[in-house]
């Protein structure tokens, strides 16, 4: 059964198939095992072939196999049987006694999409725990739904529950997309007490990234100058808070900064920072950034990097060096630079190039119709009427 674990935990299960089928005795501790090395990884028909299996040799689920079972259903969303299994676990009252067969249950319905059935079986907790708190909270904040999210988290804490580091993350992580500071100086305050900004690095960088996205620039350069050990993560997330208030320069000190640090810069570190060139006009300095990305960095860009230098060139009006970056992109990727160049167009009436681009973009979608739009407004724009 060891063995059976141990080629489970480790992906593979085939071997502790094999192991197991040569069991001449399988207990329900062997067969959890083989179920658990199946649900993690997705593979439902496998996890609910051994179910069936286990009746046929008169074997009773319990609590964790079905723990498991469910845990494959929510892997491959597979709502149908996860409802099923649900029912079966409510007729043997499993649901009263185990905490964790619970907290997998609001699990699946989450991770399957249906949060208002997540909600009801955390609601029927006799009592609630991190544990199930953090699923569900989790759950809403990765589906966006920051009022029940934080809700959530004030009636945790109301019922005397400390949030974790990652409840306090998916807080924080919705207070920068949703603006709401107040709640996040608020997590702030908890997590200082409860000490945890020395403890986790991903936390500290959340709280700069949410301070930097609601423009309490000088409040996360505060957190930033406390955290002990700065990586290329809290280095970005200050970064694109100076980006996001068109603060070029402090932005380009920053990176230089970082690179003094020893600290490499990632794909992301160049996003932010070609962003920021296009939108202050910086020609030049991001002309630098791309061209150094690759001979001083060992980084390759990618169609997000290129959309940001032919957005730079074609905001400036230099469409010569835009229409050869898109040149350079594969066709599959060259749409949102074929878009970004012919919104340039439409601002500089530019309707040479912007007929070589429309004509483009038709080749690889005759249904877009923001080129259409566009194309339309610079004829009109032109006096080409008729054409418009």
């Amino acid at each position: 059964t060891a063995l059976v674990d141990m080629y489970a935990k480790g992906g593979m299960v085939e071997k502790a198939r094999e192991v197991f089928d040569k069991l001449p005795e399988r207990d329900i501790v062997c067969w959890n095992a083989l179920i658990f090395g199946y649900a993690q990884y997705g593979l439902l028909d496998e996890a609910s072939n051994c179910l069936r299996q286990m009746n046929d040799e008169a074997i009773a689920p319990d609590a964790v196999t079905f723990a498991c079972i469910v845990r494959a259903c929510g892997n491959a969303e597979s709502l149908k049987i996860g409802e099923r299994i649900h029912n079966e676990v409510h007729k043997r009252g499993l649901l009263e006694k185990d905490i964790v067969l619970n907290t997998t249950l609001v699990d699946m319905y989450i991770k399957c999409g249906v949060l208002k059935k997540a909600r009801e079986v955390f609601e029927q907790l006799q009592t609630h725990d991190v544990v199930a708190w953090r699923t569900l909270i989790s759950g809403y904040a990765q589906n966006g739904l920051s009022d029940e999210a934080f809700y959530c988290f004030r009636r945790m804490k109301d019922d005397g529950l400390s949030p974790d580091a990652i409840i306090f993350i998916c807080i924080l992580k919705i207070c920068g997309s949703s603006g709401s500071l107040e709640i996040g100086e608020e997590v702030h305050g908890d997590v200082n007490k409860q000490g945890l900004l020395e403890k986790d690095a991903m936390l500290a960088t959340t709280l700069v990234d949410m301070y930097a996205k609601c423009g309490v620039l000088v409040k996360a350069q505060e957190v930033f100058d406390a955290i002990h050990l700065q990586d290329v993560a809290s280095w970005n997330s200050l970064m694109a808070g100076y980006a996001q208030l068109g603060q070029a320069r402090k932005l380009l000190d920053l990176f230089y900064k970082m690179v003094s640090e020893g600290i490499a810069p990632d794909l992301l570190s160049f996003h932010v920072l070609l962003i920021a060139c296009s939108h202050a006009g910086l020609v030049k300095e991001g002309q630098i950034m791309f061209t150094d990305m690759h001979f001083l960095y060992n980084l390759f860009p990618g169609s997000e990097h290129y959309t940001c230098m032919v957005d730079l060139f074609s905001r400036a009006g230099h469409f010569g060096e835009a229409k050869n970056l898109v040149g350079k992109v594969h066709s599959s990727d060259r749409l949102p630079l074929l878009l970004s160049l012919l919104g340039a167009c439409q601002k500089w009436v530019e309707v040479e190039v912007a007929k070589w681009v429309f004509s483009q973009t038709l080749e690889l979608d005759e249904t877009c119709g923001l080129a259409y739009i566009c194309m339309a407004n610079i004829y009109a724009a032109a006096g080409m009427h008729a054409e418009a």
